[in-house]
Parts: C-alpha cells; structure tokens; sequence
C-alpha cells in the first residue's frame, strides 16, 4: 500500500509475450480426438461461435486466449464477479429491456467459458497463485483451500442462473442450457463442468460407457460424510457407483441394480400397482378431490404448489416398492416419509455445499427421520425374504456386463437398506414429484416461462400445453403423453461423470481444440438432447406426444429419460417403470377414473 492506492501484484504483459503465446496457439497440434470428439454437428457448432463475446475483437481474443493464470483464471474471475452481480441486480431496474438483460446474460455465460476452462484444465496446485488469492496462499500455500475456493466459485458462477432464473422467476430452468448452446455450439461449460449437448455423443456414453461419477449428482457435489458405506467402509452410494468396463466398477453397480430388481420391482410389486387395487384406488381417489379443489381455487385466481402431488407420489413409491400402507396423514410413517420428500433438510444434507451446515443445524431432526426410515425398510413386506445376490442368473445382458467380470457383492440385508434410504430420498421421490408438479400445474394453466425470456424461448412449450386433452384412460397413449413431458421439460436436467483419462475436444466454446485431463466431470445435458432435430425431426421444439411416439418407446427410441437411451443403458433409473405407472395412475385420478 502506498498513498491509499493499490499496487497492482503482477504486470501486464508485454506485446513480445503476446505474440509468442499467438505463435504457440497458431502452431499447436491438437492430440487426435477420441471417444469425446464431436458428433456430426461440428461445423454448425464452429459456425455460432461467433455469439462468443470473447470472439467478436480480434486483437482481445489473442490475449484472452492464452494460457496463464492471467487471462485464464484471474481476469475471468474478476470480471465475473461484476457481471454475477449485475446480472442479478439488473433485473430489478424497472422497465429493464428484454434484449438487454438477455445480451448481459450471454456476457456472464462467456466469461464462464473462459473461468471453466482454466479450472477444468488446471485440477492441482501447479495452476499457480492468482493474487486474488494471495491472502490463502499467505496463510496455506497455492494448495488445499486454494484449489478448493477455486473450484467452488467456478461451480457458483456458472449456476447463477439458478438464482436469477429459478429462484427469482426471470425464466424457465431448461433456458440457460438451450442460450449456451446456441451460443457455444454443443460442447461448452456448465457449473464448472465440460458439457456435451449433441445427441450422438450422449447416447454413446449413457447406452454402455464406462462411467465413474465420483462424488457428482447432477452438477451438484456430494458430501462423503453423509453417504452410506459398505462394512469396509467403501463407497455403497448407488447413483454414484462406477459402471461399465473401467477399473474402478467391483461389480457394486450392478449387484445393486439386481438386488432392486430381486426384491423392490419384482412382480409382486406390480401386482401391488394394479390399477385397481384398493391402496392404488384409494390415493387415486384422494388425488382426483385434492385437484378439484386446487382447481376450484386457480379458477378463482388462488391456490399454490400443487401439494397433493407429494403425498400421492410418498403413498405409491412406498406401497409399490416396500408394500408399505402409510395409512392415516396423521400416522409416524407417513410424516417420516413426507419429510423425506422435502428438499429441506432430507436432500441438503447429502450436498456439499450445503450439508456440513444442515447437518450441523439439524442433527437430531435428520437422525429421528433417518433412523425412522430405516426401520420402516428394514421391515418392510418386500425385504422380509431378503437374501444376498449369489449369482447373475436373471440378469439382463447389459446388467451381466455391468458386472465387469466380477462375482456379485455379498451385501446383506442392513447395508442394501443403507444404500436404499438415500436412493430413495433423493431419486425415488424427487424425480416423480417434480414430473408430477410440471403436469399438474400445467392442467392448472399455472406454467410460466418467466419475463426476461426470448421469443423462440417463449414458444418452446412449458408441457403439456393447457387445452391439451388428456387421454384419461388410454394407458398406452398417457405414457407416450408423459414421456413428451420429459422429453421437452426433464424432470434431471443431467448426468456427470468423470474423463477415465485425458481427452480432446475438437471446439469447446468456439474456442478450438482444447484438451481436458483425467478426472475432469462432464455434463450429458438431457435438456438440450431432448429437443435435438437429429432425432425429433423438424418438430422437435414442438408438443406432440404421438407424432414422436417412436422416438419416445419402443426399440427405435433415442430419448434421454431416467438416465437411458430409450429403456436401454446401464445407469437407466431401476425405478423407470415404477415411476411410470405412478404418473399413469396419478393422471387418471384427476380425470376421474379411478376404478
């Protein structure tokens, strides 16, 4: 300090070191492509890179390009803390133009690019010491907190939308992952994470590749100290197990897919799914009274979150997975399971951000909870004749495969229900809630895509459409009518996992070849994925469950759903069809037909 002033830590740099690091890039030789190449849209994506902000000034982009901890890291970071902030205060300036918002949200979407690159290239302590950071690296080295503060401002920054669109209402949560792609083309960052977009590349890696997803859920990071582990204390979280043919893949994945299929959706449990069994029935009944006085309310301009749609989907994946009756609103197992559905703690203590806080705060509430459900599993109807997986006998082909070569893990009956009451908080009911919620507010006419949005973004359907007729006890077609829910407006946006080792990328961003190392998480973006021309046709952004009926089911299907191709690929949700029959049942209880 001298004078009040601050000194800056570092100098620019000269125009000699400009020109070398143009010299380096202009005789670069990317490594060959492998698995992660682009897929037949390579040219389009090169050809909308020009909305890249940092491409637009020649003279800017040489220097922005290179590769010190300068212009990758530090200047991105500065500058997308300004644009982070004023991307969330601008949209309270009254009158604020639509074109205007959405050219500053495009800003902030490319100084991520530039913020993603340098973290996702630069996982360790060799990155070097932004003087941002100099008050850590004083206190701990360039290392431990360094990389760590790093690395979560990266995720945060490229999640702002979340804030800015979600939680504020600006806009639908599908529009920021449409905007990046027709920006960058279909590779691009994303919450920090390298994204792919296109079709061809998603399916290859959802339909049989080897997958490692870490501590990743979504874009989200998990917190070790909150998942279950097996009795030698490794990993036993299912949706983060390894799968495929990689070396981390001890057969765990799939012993746990078996075990699911063995004991939880077998055919006992679909009898207990019937139509008209009287359980089934009943909660059809209950949701057919709740919506008519939910509806009663939007006809008169009232009402909210369409709650019935909680306690419909907490009374059926019980009653079909576990045969438990959860019995009166009033009873112990049915609040425990209410409470499992709530984001708020049940699903925050498994985050990283957010689960040494909510853990902290919570304790005793999420240890009653917890304990609650595990006993209510430990002896529930469907696992009373639990017995460890021996063999693969039953197993589907791609099941088999999953395997890797290794026998099925012993798991016995307390660690499978350990695995279970996580799985089931986090996947079992959230997943069918938030479709549930989408089509009940949608039959409400209570679906908004938010007022700092495009034209194009605004004729994307919020699904299904309000005056579409549903087709109350036609099965076969309300499936077709929920998968179009999906496919347009996902229940999970998207998968992560992590690069087996390096890879190329032949145009990330529109910035050119970029190679990422070992470990790097990548994004499959369901959202974008879902209304690829390459498989719906000239229709894609448009609502017609019947016209893409063979896209959606069938042997031919190329939809993203529950984490597969169609109904194939080794991480598709156990659950699928529970969770269908679920949604047919809950439609047909607000159409009336419940016997």
């Amino acid at each position: 300090m001298s004078g009040g002033k601050m000194r800056p830590a570092v100098k620019p740099p000269t125009s000699s070191y400009v020109a070398s690091q143009r010299a380096r890039a202009v005789k670069h030789t990317a490594p060959q492509p492998q698995v992660l190449s682009r897929g037949p849209e390579a040219g389009a994506a090169s050809s909308r890179s020009g909305a890249n902000v940092c491409k637009q000034c020649p003279c800017v982009c040489g220097f922005l390009s290179s590769e010190c901890w300068l212009t990758g890291c530090a200047l991105p970071c500065c500058a997308s803390f300004f644009t982070d902030c004023l991307l969330v205060c601008c949209g309270f300036v009254p009158g604020m133009p639509v074109p205007c918002y959405l050219g500053l949200d495009t800003l902030q979407m490319s100084i991520h690019q530039q913020l993603a690159l340098w973290n996702l290239q630069h996982p360790d302590p060799g990155a070097g010491c932004p003087c941002y950071m100099a008050c850590y690296g004083c206190c701990y080295g360039c290392c431990g907190w360094l990389g760590y503060c790093l690395d979560t401002y990266a995720f945060m920054d490229g999640g702002v939308q979340s804030v800015t669109d979600l939680g504020l209402g600006r806009a639908d949560g599908r529009t920021t992952y449409h905007r990046r792609q027709r920006a960058f083309g279909s590779t691009f960052a994303m919450a920090g994470k390298l994204t792919m977009a296109d079709t061809p590349r998603v399916n290859g890696l959802l339909r049989d590749g080897a997958m490692d997803r870490g501590d990743f859920l979504g874009v989200h990071q998990l917190h070790p100290a909150a998942l279950p582990r097996f009795d030698d204390h490794s990993k036993s979280f299912p949706l983060s197990l390894p799968s495929g043919a990689c070396p981390m893949n001890d057969g765990s994945h799939a012993t746990f897919h078996a075990s699911f299929a063995k004991h939880l959706w077998n055919e006992a449990a679909r009898e207990r799914m019937r139509a008209d069994h009287p359980v089934v029935v009943r909660a059809k009944s209950e949701m057919h009274q709740a919506f008519q006085a939910e509806a009663a309310k939007a006809a008169d301009g009232k009402g909210g979150e369409p709650w019935m749609v909680d306690r419909f989907c907490v009374r059926m994946v019980h009653w079909g997975l576990f045969g438990l009756d959860l019995g009166d609103e009033a009873s112990e197992p049915f609040q425990a399971a209410m409470w499992a559905s709530r984001p708020l703690p049940a699903v925050t203590q498994y985050l990283k951000l957010t689960g040494p806080c909510v853990g902290a705060l919570s304790a005793g509430e999420i240890q009653t909870r917890m304990a609650l459900l595990y006993d209510m599993y430990m002896t529930s109807p469907a696992l009373a004749g639990y017995a460890p997986l021996e063999d693969t006998d039953g197993c589907s082909e791609l099941c088999v495969r999953d395997f890797n070569g290794r026998p099925p893990r012993p798991v016995s009956k307390e660690e499978f229900v350990r695995q279970l009451v996580p799985a089931i908080v986090i996947a079992g009911l959230q997943g069918p809630k938030t479709l549930g919620v989408t089509l009940v507010k949608s039959r409400l006419g209570r679906m908004d895509v938010g007022p700092f949005t495009s034209a194009e973004e605004r004729a994307l359907p919020l699904v299904p459409p309000p005056d579409f007729a549903f087709p109350y006890g036609d099965d076969a077609k309300l499936r077709l009518v929920i998968l179009e829910a999906l496919r347009l407006n996902p229940a999970v946006f998207e998968t992560v996992f992590k690069l087996p080792s390096a890879r190329t990328i032949v145009d990330y961003a529109g910035y050119g070849p970029k190679v990422f190392p070992k470990g790097c998480p990548v994004l499959l973006s369901y959202v974008n994925t879902g209304v690829s021309p390459e498989v719906f046709g000239p229709s894609a952004r448009r609502w017609d469950p019947y016209g893409h009926a063979t896209q959606l089911e069938g042997p031919e299907a190329s939809f993203n759903g529950f984490n597969g191709v169609g109904a194939e690929g080794m991480r598709t949700c156990p659950g699928r069809e529970l969770s269908m029959l679920m949604m047919i049942h809950m439609l047909n209880g607000i159409g009336g037909q419940i016997e």
